[in-house]
């Protein structure tokens, strides 16, 4: 998940850390 999580984030504004996890299907 982690490797997702950095993929978004590359593309997500930096919110926070813990709320991508929410936003992702699978946690």
């Amino acid at each position: 998940g982690k490797c997702l999580i950095e993929a978004l984030d590359a593309i997500l504004p930096p919110s926070r850390p813990t709320d991508k996890p929410l936003r992702l299907p699978l946690q």
